[in-house]
């Protein structure tokens, strides 16, 4: 379809005071075109018409010019503006006399077409060959449906237009004896055929080519009211009721029923046609607050097949865009008989909503009644998107035209994180590249995310202490015995801050936000793996994964230091049933150290920079006199502040004004560290530290092992340990260790931050070694096809690798608990199609295609897949033939027969090369033993030895074949990176 104007145009137009805005209608010409639109305003009241054409439009008013007019039409309740004949309209009056007048020459007389029996004129249409129907009410004794030819008359010199008053007229034909027509319209491409409206009782469809005694098609019903047809479809149109009720039906004049031949003059038959082929039950809504809608105009749109608007009498105006539903066996040959047929024409007649356009919302309460939809008539040409676009007039005069809106964009994410949509693009210009086959020029855009640098940047430009600045409005409502310590939030909330600063609030770029969406693949590329130390220094910024996966790593020290009689010191400040217990999570958690150790310890992170967490560990250590030391030498004034505050402590300074004091200064601080040493300056007590949600939850829990009865200990622990639970904060993990009360927690975690990741990489240490658990095994599986969606099928096998190699329980002969994966490669006879196994039990063999070459002697399943000679690679055990060639050294592949002389000498050679590079710590030795192993590429297929692919990728990108342009070596997992 061609483009209308470029925007929704909007003018008014010029109306007398005593006009009702009710009685106007609108209608656009079916012949304009780019060049010239063109228009018709009606106005019932003033009885006028006005033929109007658009001159111009910049973009934002527009001009237009009254090409001509007739103010001096008789009153009417019904018109039509012809096809055929833009300076033509037919109106119908109350006596039942319709009157043809012509808007170029408004001095001439209209000229009436009379009627016998004075009546109401419901309706009146014109077909585009000239005739004229009109829809008459119900009498006795008479016709209420006549047929006029305006075009013969002209045809013969008689100026039907300008002999008023002739009562020798008469209709060519007469039809609908007795019976009310309340709408009438003709079909284009057939303009012999026409559908008419018949009240209360039916749709009925006339052909004027056929004899009078012809039984017409009708469809029963009662919705006979605004008949519209698909002008695009003419097999479709639509009806409605328009009082009390504001159903629509959409019928196929295919599926008629023929009525009986009494119909034609005392009404219809008793049978009853095919119902509907799609119904919109109450179509618009009545609020309770207004007066009954009622439907008051349908029209089918002139440019795109399906869309049927539709306008109310609240203004509520709506555009329903209906397509042919697809029946999987409407079109199988093979159905046969009475129901295939059945089902064939229920195929057919099926239609479904796609969509409906709310052009117009309706008048709500309060609102001015004149600035309601009145009238509406859709365009031939299209808008900027493409889409049908109607032109409508207010109660106030005003037109617009309306663009309806197309569908949302498509917008779609690979696996890579990779953003491809249609449309506008409005952040970065639309590029392609050469591979995706030019995505510019079929109007898509491609945008890649944002390299790892910047998320990295990003990461570490959210710290803990700025977060910490940043209360939100959560905080301020939840309750606390301390408004100076609820100030400050606590360490699972800086947790939650930072994620959604960095993914929610922080507003990132187009490519940043795609970066995040795949933060687990790029950290899987990294090496996110079993690795506790490497998966630190990956975790970025977050530095709770740092300290969660820093405690895993010192449990699984710990385990092997039990296993060494590790000498952990004694419990000095209090008694409890359990030392040892307390001793070895003293030593999880970082505290319980000797002097030794907590000197080394304390001095490792003063160089660091972290002078307060130094103190800290220090006071809890019962080592003041150190901590006073320690932030003394710090370069923060905010440090020497502190060491004069527990230089008071250390002396015993307790009074009003000293607490008053310490709490000012708490009040400002934001360091965790600080503000726990704060806390214990100011009353001496512990229990006041373990209140400062603020530090890290190691922290307290150390705090708690040292100082707090068994008693104490078990509530402190237990309240946590469900907080952490119910949060899903890692912190947790110092306190449900591995074990499955970790998997609710690392559930949560999921749910909030979306990590399936480091979840599933946690618990694979302990899950199903120690514990079964079904929601793990999801996780697990989960990750997987995660790792499989993102191409990275190398880092998947190296998961699955690690994960059973962790499940090995002591207790299972050294088994791992994991089953290891099924065989997922086997190596195929590219002539027999069968699988080239020795053993032929392991995989059922397939038929072989046709015309491949097989040996049917008695020693064909103990033939070997070797060849004899160590230099003729493998065979196929099946048809004898061989495996490709090296693309290098263009010999055959395959590994040599260890049972034959050659091929035991060959490996024996090997052997004893690998034996004098172990040295290497293995890696050498593995590519000695996997040189003549066979590689594929995953991109062109071809295939070479290991070794001969690690040699050719050194100095070289592409395939070694001639002609193949194929980037093996920068494939992810390709040549040139085994071992």
């Amino acid at each position: 379809m061609r483009k209308l104007i470029r925007h929704p145009l909007f003018f008014s137009t010029r109306r007398d005071a005593n006009e009702n805005p009710m009685e106007t209608a609108i209608r656009w010409s079916p012949s304009s075109d780019v060049q010239e639109q063109r228009f018709l305003l009606v106005d019932v009241t003033g009885r006028s018409f006005s033929h109007c054409r658009v001159t111009s439009y910049d973009g934002k008013h527009l001009k237009y010019e009254t090409l001509c007019g007739n103010r001096r039409a008789p009153p009417f309740r019904a018109f039509d503006w012809s096809p055929h004949d833009e300076s033509i309209v037919a109106v119908g009056d109350i006596s039942g006399s319709a009157s043809v007048i012509r808007l170029d020459d408004a001095q001439a007389s209209p000229i009436t077409l009379p009627v016998r029996q004075q009546r109401p004129c419901n309706a009146v249409a014109f077909s585009k060959t000239g005739l004229l129907a009109t829809g008459l009410e119900r009498v006795r004794n008479d016709f209420c449906l006549n047929i006029w030819d305006v075009s013969r008359r002209s045809s013969e010199n008689v100026s039907i237009i300008s002999s008023p008053g002739r009562s020798s007229l008469e209709p060519i034909r007469k039809l609908a004896s007795s019976e009310a027509i309340t709408s009438i319209r003709f079909f284009l491409s057939q303009p012999d055929t026409l559908v008419v409206g018949v009240k209360g009782t039916c749709i009925r469809l006339y052909d004027l080519r056929e004899n009078v005694g012809n039984v017409p098609l009708q469809f029963q019903t009662a919705s006979v009211h605004n008949l519209a047809i698909d002008p695009l479809n003419e097999n479709y149109f639509a009806s409605a009721v328009t009082q009390k009720d504001t159903t629509i039906q959409i019928w196929d004049r295919r599926f008629g029923f023929p009525s009986s031949a009494a119909s034609l003059g005392s009404g219809p038959s008793q049978s009853a046609p095919l119902g509907p082929v799609l119904e919109y039950a109450n179509a618009f809504e009545s609020p309770a607050s207004t007066a009954q809608t009622n439907i008051w105009s349908l029209r089918y749109c002139k440019g795109q097949s399906g869309y049927l608007g539709a306008l109310a009498s609240n203004g509520d105006f709506r555009v329903f865009e209906a397509k042919q539903a697809y029946h999987p066996r409407a079109n199988h040959s093979q159905d046969q008989g009475i129901h295939a047929q059945s089902v064939q024409v229920q195929a057919e007649r099926r239609l479904r909503t796609r969509r409906t356009h709310h052009v117009g919302p309706f008048l709500e309460p309060g609102r001015p009644d004149n600035v309601r939809i009145v009238s509406f008539d859709f365009t031939n040409l299209a808008g900027l998107k493409g889409m049908p676009s109607a032109i409508t007039l207010r109660g106030t005069g005003s037109v617009e035209v309306y663009e309806l809106s197309g569908r949302a964009p498509a917008y779609a994410i690979s696996s890579n994180g990779e953003l491809v949509g249609s449309g506008i693009f409005v952040e970065a210009e639309p590029h392609s590249s050469t591979k995706d086959g030019g995505l510019a020029q079929l109007g898509l855009f491609r945008v890649e995310p944002s390299a790892a640098e910047q998320i990295d940047g990003l990461a570490n430009s959210l710290d803990e202490t700025d977060i910490s600045l940043r209360p939100n409005g959560d905080e301020k409502r939840k309750a606390s015995t301390s408004k100076e310590r609820r100030s400050q939030p606590s360490s699972r909330e800086m947790h939650e801050k930072w994620f959604e600063n960095q993914y929610i609030h922080h507003m990132p770029s187009i490519g940043t936000a795609l970066a995040t969406l795949t933060v687990d693949r790029r950290r899987c590329i990294e090496g996110y793996l079993f690795n506790c130390e490497k998966n630190m220094e990956i975790a970025g910024g977050d530095h709770w994964l740092k300290e969660m996966w820093e405690w895993i790593g010192k449990i699984l020290y710990a385990v092997e230091a039990i296993c060494r009689s590790l000498d952990l010191p004694g419990l000095i400040h209090i008694e409890s049933s359990l030392p040892a217990h307390r001793r070895l999570s003293l030593y999880i958690c970082g505290f319980g150290l000797s002097g030794k150790e907590m000197n080394i310890a304390v001095e490792n992170l003063t160089n660091e920079g972290q002078n307060t967490k130094a103190a800290l560990l220090a006071l809890i250590h019962d080592d003041p006199t150190q901590a006073s030391r320690v932030l003394r030498t710090g370069s923060r004034p905010a440090d020497r502040e502190l060491s004069l505050a527990l230089a008071g402590f250390i002396k015993g300074v307790t009074d009003d004004t000293w607490d008053e004091t310490i709490q000012n200064i708490a009040r400002t601080s934001t360091d965790p560290y600080a503000r726990g040493i704060f806390a214990l300056v100011r009353s001496g007590s512990w229990h006041d530290v373990l209140q400062e949600t603020s530090l890290p939850l190691k922290f307290r829990i150390g705090i708690a092992l040292m100082y707090l009865a068994d008693d104490e200990l078990t509530t402190y622990i237990t309240t946590s340990t469900n907080a952490c639970t119910y949060h899903g904060d890692v912190e947790g993990i110092v306190l449900t260790g591995l074990s499955s009360k970790a998997v609710p927690l690392f559930q949560n975690y999921i749910l909030k931050y979306h990590d399936l990741q480091t979840a599933i990489l946690a618990i694979s240490h302990t899950s199903p070694r120690y514990f079964p658990s079904t929601i793990v095994e999801t996780w697990r599986a989960e990750y997987r096809t995660r790792l499989n969606t993102y191409r990275l099928f190398i880092h998947r096998v190296r998961f699955d690798t690690g994960a059973t190699k962790l499940s090995v329980a002591s207790g299972n002969n050294g088994k791992p608990s994991l089953a290891p994966p099924a065989r997922q490669v086997s190596l195929k006879c590219s002539n027999c199609e069968q699988v080239m196994d020795r053993n032929p039990a392991h995989v059922p063999a397939t038929p072989a295609p046709p015309g491949a070459v097989s040996f049917t002697s008695s020693n064909d399943q103990n033939r070997s897949i070797f060849a004899d000679d160590v230099k003729n690679g493998t065979a196929c055990p099946k048809c004898g033939k061989h495996l490709q060639r090296c693309v290098v050294c263009m010999l055959w592949l395959g590994m040599p027969d260890p049972h034959t002389k050659g091929g035991e000498h060959a490996n024996a050679v090997d052997m004893e090369r690998s034996r004098e590079l172990q040295d290497d710590g293995g890696k050498e030795r593995g590519r000695m033993l996997m040189k003549d192993f066979i590689c594929v590429c995953r991109g062109c297929w071809h295939m070479m030895h290991v070794g001969h692919a690690e040699k050719w990728f050194r100095t070289n990108r592409t395939c070694p074949v001639p002609g193949c342009a194929c980037a093996c070596g920068e494939r992810d997992g390709g040549f040139g990176r085994v071992g």
